[in-house]
Parts: C-alpha cells; sequence; structure tokens
C-alpha cells in the first residue's frame, strides 16, 4: 500500500507548493464521486466543490506522521496519519484519513476527512 502513502505525501507537497500545481495534482486524483469532510467546513459531495475547498489553502511547514495504510479489498484502499502544518499562516494539526478505489487509470481518491487532533 505504499501506493496510496505516495499519493497522500505528494498531495501535501503540491499543497504546499503553486496553486495551479495543486488544482491539476487534485483534478487528476479525485474520484467523480467524492466525499470530503474538513474541519469547521459542511460536508462536501460535489467534486468542483471538493477540488475547491482542498487547494484554496495556503499550506507551509507541513509534516505527516504515523502514516498507515491498507488494502480493503481488491479495488479499496484507506490511509491514515497525523498531519501538522501552518493553513493559511495559522498552525493546524488533525488526524486524516482517506480512502481511495483503484480504477483502470490509478487510484481516485474517494473520501478524504480532517478531524481535529
Amino acid at each position: 500500500m505504499e501506493a496510496l502513502a505516495g499519493l497522500e505525501r505528494g498531495a501535501w507537497s503540491v499543497l504546499t507548493g503553486q496553486p495551479a500545481s495543486a488544482r491539476s495534482f487534485y483534478e487528476n486524483l479525485l474520484h467523480d464521486r467524492v466525499v470530503v469532510l474538513l474541519i469547521g467546513k459542511k460536508p462536501i459531495q460535489e467534486r468542483e466543490a471538493a477540488l475547491a475547498a482542498l487547494c484554496g489553502a495556503t499550506w507551509t511547514a507541513c509534516s505527516l506522521t504515523g502514516l498507515s495504510a491498507a488494502r480493503l479489498s481488491q479495488v479499496v484502499g484507506a490511509v491514515n496519519y497525523r498531519v501538522a502544518a501552518t493553513k493559511d499562516g495559522v498552525p493546524y494539526v488533525a488526524r486524516v484519513s482517506s480512502v481511495y478505489v483503484r480504477r483502470g487509470d490509478g487510484w481516485k481518491l474517494t473520501f478524504h476527512q480532517h478531524v481535529s487532533w
């Protein structure tokens, strides 16, 4: 499940870079059917709204710890970890969970949640 762990690391890497790069990365990564639950926001179930929410902040000083990934079936995998970062200039710490579905063109993010930590 190193592929899924790599996708999560890659996502945070692009989030700390240029917004256009983050948007391009997530456009390729997000499944057409998605649920995103972010701290302080209403649940998101539309792809375009998820792209805006995930790529709309400025992230810096990102650190992932305790990252683990598990295959739940032949085509489903989950990842969870703790993230410490700076979001729009404010310290941010959360427990993150992501669920991916394997498609013909690779793993697609279908569920993503941040929980206060």
